[in-house]
């Protein structure tokens, strides 16, 4: 067998070539890890979305069962600064009518009606 001598040109040539495919090869793992690390934060992504949807569905259910949930709460008036009831039932029919929560108590109201129906 016949051993074969290679020029130094050759040699340098044969380098270059395992250089270039060495590179080459880094190149590509280089790119299919940032392909990979972007994979795993668009999937985290998407885990985090579709999580803070479910809370925000959660909070929503319980935002409703609370506006319909009614319990009897006790305001000052502005106009006498007395505390009267605002009970569940009137709470409720507030709701209904789309009305705000009274600021003044029963007394005070009827008797602004009263002054209002007076001067007509």
């Amino acid at each position: 067998m016949e051993e074969k001598h290679y020029t130094m040109a050759e040699l340098l040539a044969e380098e270059d070539e395992r250089i270039k495919r060495e590179a080459k090869l880094a190149e590509e793992n280089k790119i299919a890890e940032e392909l990979r690390r972007k994979l795993e934060k668009e999937q985290r992504l998407e885990e985090y979305l579709k999580e803070k949807e479910k809370r925000h569905q959660e909070w929503l259910a319980e935002k409703e069962r609370k506006a319909n949930t009614f319990e009897d709460k006790t305001l000052n008036c502005k106009k006498c600064g007395n505390e009267f009831l605002f009970s569940a039932n009137e709470q409720k029919f507030f709701k209904e009518k789309g009305f705000f929560k009274p600021s003044m108590c029963k007394a005070c109201r009827a008797s602004i009606k009263t002054i209002n129906n007076f001067r007509k």
